[in-house]
């Protein structure tokens, strides 16, 4: 199932643990909800409908409603999880009202999260949550739910992913910052692969694959949106080609062109104090 027909996923959270648990720990019952369990340490043994599974640190655990549930840990290797029972829909807008509708989470019972960046943001996130929940405050109900939908929407792009890993997404995430917070100043491929201490050619591959883009190219688009920003508040065209890192009026006038389909000084006259 595609992502997108996820992405308004709203989770009502009925139960969310910091599970440490003991030797005689185990689980027989059959599940009246969701249920995503994440082990940070140690082993258990699961079963769903007889299936057998065993789960090791970094890997989760999905039990759907009516799915019988039978688990234990190992005594030499406890397991350690945080565990959430909850509920979900998904809402659609309909070009004039929001429905709701249901679509199936597509995880398997076991699924192991083997990149390193990915499952240091989980146990944050899944930290943050078991917070959260102890505090019991009833502010803190939209909170939990939005750490919760980061958390299954890391999941499923996970489950997706097949070109890159979130290690390179995470480079990549560096990458924009940085352009974003120097778009104005004189950027090279040279000087961002040595910031980043990977080559130029790897650092162009997974920044294409993350983005889809070329890094040059991202980097345009940050300046062209913050120029249309400045033509809007009234700057002219020739400060704003410096101000936004061009450096060279007649280029910013070709490049703006050629993206925007329209003239810097066009777009000024048409947009400006809007």
């Amino acid at each position: 199932m595609p992502i997108d027909t996820l992405n308004n996923i709203f989770p009502y959270l009925t139960y969310v643990v910091d599970r440490n648990c003991t030797a005689s720990w185990k689980l027989d019952n059959r599940m009246g909800h969701y249920n995503i369990m994440f082990l940070y340490e140690g082993e258990a043994r699961f079963e769903r409908n007889d299936e057998v599974y065993i789960a090791k640190k970094g890997d989760f655990v999905f039990y759907r409603p009516n799915d019988i549930r039978k688990a234990r840990t190992f005594p030499d290797r406890l397991m350690k999880c945080y565990a959430v029972d909850f509920l979900y829909t998904c809402v659609e807008f309909d070009k004039v009202e929001w429905k709701l509708k249901h679509c199936e989470l597509p995880f398997k019972v076991v699924s192991t999260v083997s990149d390193p960046y990915l499952y240091s943001k989980l146990v944050d996130l899944f930290s943050s949550l078991s917070r959260l929940w102890m505090n019991n405050k009833q502010n803190n109900e939209v909170k939990s739910r939005s750490i919760f939908a980061e958390i299954i929407h890391l999941l499923l792009n996970y489950n997706e992913c097949k070109s890159y890993s979130f290690s390179d997404a995470r480079r990549a995430e560096e990458v924009i910052n940085y352009l974003a917070k120097h778009y104005a100043e004189r950027i090279t491929l040279e000087d961002l692969s040595e910031k980043m201490q990977l080559s130029y050619s790897y650092l162009g591959s997974i920044f294409k694959k993350v983005t889809g883009k070329p890094i040059i190219e991202y980097l345009i688009h940050i300046r062209l949106y913050k120029a249309k920003e400045l033509l809007r508040d009234g700057h002219s065209v020739s400060d704003v080609a410096y101000m936004t890192g061009f450096n060279d009026v007649f280029y910013f006038s070709k490049v703006f062109k050629k993206y925007e389909n329209i003239s810097p000084s066009q777009y000024r006259r048409e947009n400006i104090n809007k």
